[in-house]
């Protein structure tokens, strides 16, 4: 790394929030202390309490109305993170009587019981410190002002964000539809990166999962182009109809090293769709100790006229295929991939015949091949 590189990184980054949000942000942070120190001021005046407001809880209003989403900022983060806090306080207030081994103990102490508790609250460094700056050694402080100003905040935080459109206490985006067989990062996939990385994230996983979904999509997308599907579908289409026998199109799919056979009329219209794992699933029926020679019963001919066991494509077929025109856009097609088997789209002319098949190994390597 150069010295200008390094230099670049003390440089603020631009953060891509609209001015309505800033400005939602900080009306609600206002709005949230006053509250705050409103309610508490008059409990304080009544029980003959003080002190009645912290400064850490301005650090909490900035997390609970700014970024509501963050796992930093949820209700459970922000009341037990604190109040825990104010406990390490207390309890290294009390126990050592040098100020700067107290304020190191406390900090320390609240950042391991946050972790523990599950409520890690960057505030709450600040809460623990307080007490020892403070030397404060009464225990009621965690019960008020700590708790009870963290509880006051969260009340109007669920109350504003509601108000405004936000999610808080956060709930991810859930997908809109099943994940596209396009998509190569998993769920598993993410979970290890992130044990990987091994530090916290200001992000829930479900968020960042749904962020990478979505990137992810866009840049396919940006690499489809204005290209169709005639411009990549595979054509003429090896296909079976309704009567085929298995043995034949399990032969057909082994010999062509293909995973689907769409099943047609004698017009080449489609009747429904074979996959691999189709066969695969019915032999497994058959015989699910040893699906090999489940495979056997199934492909071998019975010669009767009635049997048990599905001889032809169109027994075992799957009718909720996908499809799709000639002329449309590859970067229209992208959600088709979410429907269906995910894995392969049929490409349908004008009258409605099979003209075309498009996998979504076709599909990976023709956007790849673009973006090279």
């Amino acid at each position: 790394m150069t010295l200008s590189e390094g230099l670049k990184a003390f440089y603020p980054r631009s953060m891509p929030v609209k001015h309505t949000e800033r400005l939602r942000s900080a009306i609600g942070g206002g709005i949230g202390i006053a509250f705050t120190a409103l309610i508490s001021l008059l409990i304080a005046r009544y029980l003959h309490l003080t002190p009645w407001l912290v400064a850490p809880l301005g650090a909490s209003a900035v997390l609970v109305f700014a970024v509501p989403s963050s796992p930093l900022a949820q209700p459970w983060s922000v009341v037990g993170g604190n109040t825990v806090s104010a406990i390490a306080g207390l309890l290294a207030c009390n126990l050592i009587a040098d100020p700067v081994i107290a304020a190191s103990v406390a900090v320390g102490l609240a950042i391991g019981a946050m972790f523990t508790l599950r409520c890690i609250h960057p505030p709450g460094g600040a809460m623990a410190l307080l007490v020892v700056l403070t030397h404060t050694q009464a225990p009621l402080f965690a019960l008020f002002p700590a708790f009870t100003n963290s509880v006051l905040l969260v009340v109007m935080g669920l109350a504003y964000n509601f108000l405004t459109g936000k999610s808080y206490p956060h709930v991810a985006i859930p997908a809109t539809s099943p994940r596209s067989g396009l998509l190569r990062i998993r769920e598993e996939d993410l979970a290890a990166a992130l044990a990987e990385h091994n530090e916290v994230l200001d992000i829930a996983p479900d968020d960042l999962a749904r962020l990478l979904e979505i990137s992810e999509l866009r840049a396919w997308r940006r690499m489809a182009g204005r290209r169709t599907c005639a411009d990549i579908m595979t054509a003429p289409v090896i296909s079976v109809h309704f009567g085929t026998h298995l043995k034949d199109a399990w032969r057909l799919m082994e010999s062509h090293d293909i995973k689907a056979l769409p099943v047609v009329d004698r017009k080449r219209r489609i009747h429904g769709l074979l996959t691999r794992d189709d066969v695969l699933h019915q032999a497994a029926l058959l015989d699910a100790e040893n699906p090999e020679n489940g495979l056997q019963r199934l492909i071998t001919r019975s010669g009767q006229l009635h049997s048990e066991i599905p001889e032809v494509a169109g027994q075992i077929m799957r009718e909720d295929y996908v499809s799709t025109g000639t002329d449309t856009l590859l970067d229209e097609m992208m959600p088709l991939f979410r429907q269906g088997d995910k894995r392969h789209v049929l490409v349908i002319d004008e009258e409605r015949r099979l003209a075309g098949i498009i996998s979504s190994s076709d599909m990976m390597r023709a956007l790849f091949h673009a973006e090279n």
